[in-house]
């Protein structure tokens, strides 16, 4: 076997060998660091930092005295609209449940709840500390209005500050307006700074050490947002960037992020994790994390008040609805390939309009990509077979210069040019198709379009493996699941690989090379087995058309003779 030869067998084993390991990473977005990196772009200022007003423009109610907090009864209020069915407390003025009606569970049984009903400690939205007070999310609000679409908290404290959380649902959107007034009602200036719970007890979507995390989008001038997200493995974490624009965390197909109106007031998202009781927990079992917004320390004069005005989105990360809230566009990120993951989801779409089924919509995209490649295809198989025609010469080759590497190669070089070989050929088509692979891959890791989304029989979410059912058993590296199309696509593997021209008998090293590759498709069932169904059907398609290709052009090779 020449030395040229070898070099492509190599380089395409390699690819297959560490293409999990070391190439998909590269096309992953990396995890940036968030332990305090400071920004050089400060975010444009949106309104002023403080904005102190007197009492009369906001017409508040008056704000009854501090009432014991064991004479105010704990209770829950519902405010709802076209997408979303949200129960509030009074208990902190918190958000203690999330249900989006058009979207069911990782179960499918029930109406999607964003926020899991076993975690009680750390709600959305209750103010957890202020004026030296740290377990403030305990405090006991007045409801002082309430309507379908808009709740008002009201409570007040020792110190002579009244606390005012007007929260309003719109219709037709995924988030609530939030409106805190803190209100000073003594003769002297009064400074505070509060914390307020961005996220906690987000549902799951799959495996909680990689498909949750906290978020925080940092403006970075000119208008790009910088997306910094924490796993719950390397928490806790304290972001004080400037220009801080929002704040909260993911799952792989929906958020809960705090947005304000100003970056002025932040001085830091905090993410901690709790444990099973939900207290924060730096050591032992982390079963979950709670995102907190930091408010720098701000001044409120005598007899006025401060008014911060927040966003509060609650929805799922698909493009069109992220569009309409500005700068959260940056939780749907595909990594380096994101152009290419854009242009395949469109076109996904595109076909799913007229095909309403995705698999439909990957097996017509995987058609149209072997129909592009065709023409490249054709001239590597045709190149492989007239490398298996000179067989003979190069053997005359080997003979005739036996006693001079260097001459021989040379030798050989021209041979192959002379004929338009290229050992190099038979790896191209594949290595052309690695990038829609990879790009093909976040699509379908990411795009919410997947989300349980059937294809047929078995295969009911293409966005997950295409488990048949649950073996009493695991089989090492590949678990204890039996996925269907794994195995069909080796199968189809070792056909395609019978189609391909044989090594003469007369050169055992060629027969060696085949035997070597034989082993591909084995290191494609354990690369492919637990990825994505969608994945996994592409492929399985794209070597079913392999098939069909090596048959059509095989007639063709047959009539090609050496010049």
């Amino acid at each position: 076997m020449d030395r040229k030869t070898l070099i492509a067998i190599v380089v395409c084993g390699i690819i297959m060998l560490l293409y999990y390991p070391f190439i998909l990473p590269l096309f992953t977005p990396k995890r940036p660091d968030t332990q305090g990196v400071q920004e050089e772009a400060v975010l444009k200022k949106t309104q002023e930092k403080e904005v102190a007003v007197s009492p009369e423009p906001l017409k508040p109610q008056p704000v009854q005295p501090a009432q014991p907090q064991e004479e105010i009864r704990l209770k829950d209020v519902v405010l709802e609209n076209e997408l979303v069915r949200m129960v509030w407390s009074n208990e902190g003025a918190s958000l203690k449940s999330i249900k989006l009606k058009q979207f069911k569970d990782e179960e499918r049984k029930d109406i999607l709840d964003l926020i899991r009903s076993d975690k009680i400690k750390y709600l959305p939205l209750a103010i957890a500390s202020i004026l030296q007070k740290e377990d403030f999310q305990r405090q006991r609000y007045t409801i002082r209005e309430h309507s379908s679409d808009r709740v008002v908290f009201t409570t007040s404290l020792e110190e002579g500050v009244n606390i005012v959380k007007n929260v309003s649902l719109p219709p037709g959107k995924y988030h609530v307006n939030v409106d805190i007034f803190l209100e000073n009602t003594t003769g002297a200036p009064v400074s505070l700074s509060y914390t307020i719970i961005a996220s906690s007890s987000l549902a799951r979507e799959g495996d909680p050490s990689s498909d949750i995390a906290s978020v925080v989008g940092i403006d970075i001038g000119s208008g790009k947002i910088k997306l910094a997200y924490t796993l719950p493995k390397d928490l806790p974490a304290r972001n004080e960037s400037i220009g801080i624009t929002w704040g909260g965390a993911m799952n792989k197909y929906f958020a809960t992020v705090l947005k304000p109106a100003s970056s002025d007031w932040v001085a830091s998202i905090k993410a901690q994790p709790v444990d099973k009781r939900g207290i924060p927990s730096l050591e032992g079992e982390r079963d979950d994390f709670v995102v907190s917004l930091e408010t720098n320390t701000l001044t409120v004069s005598p007899q006025s008040t401060v008014k911060h005005s927040y966003i509060y989105f609650t929805g799922p990360k698909k493009e069109e609805i992220l569009a309409q809230y500005e700068t959260l566009h940056a939780l749907l990120n595909y990594g380096w390939l994101g152009s290419i993951s854009k242009v395949l989801l469109s076109f996904l779409n595109a076909v799913y309009r007229v095909f309403p089924n995705y698999g439909i919509s990957i097996i017509i995209l995987t058609i149209i990509i072997k129909s592009m490649l065709f023409p490249l295809t054709r001239k590597s198989q045709i190149s492989m077979f007239r490398m298996q025609q000179l067989q003979p010469m190069i053997k005359q080759l080997k003979e005739k210069y036996k006693h001079d590497k260097q001459r021989m190669g040379k030798e050989q070089m021209l041979l192959f040019k002379k004929y338009g070989v290229n050992p190099m050929s038979g790896c191209l088509p594949m290595l052309l198709q690695l990038p829609v692979f990879f790009a093909l891959f976040r699509t379908l890791q990411l795009s919410f379009e997947m989300r349980q989304a059937p294809f047929l029989l078995w295969i009911d979410d293409l966005s997950r493996p295409d488990v048949l059912l649950l073996l009493p058993f695991a089989i090492p590296l590949l678990g204890n699941t039996l996925n269907i199309l794994p195995l069909i696509m080796t199968g189809a593997s070792f056909f395609q690989m019978k189609l391909a021209p044989k090594a003469p008998a007369t050169d055992p090293q060629a027969q060696a090379q085949q035997k070597m590759m034989s082993f591909m498709p084995i290191m494609f069932a354990f690369i492919l087995y637990n990825m994505p169904s969608g994945l996994t059907l592409y492929w399985t398609t794209s070597t079913v058309l392999s098939i069909v290709e090596s048959v059509v052009i095989r007639k063709s090779i047959k009539k090609i003779k050496l010049q």
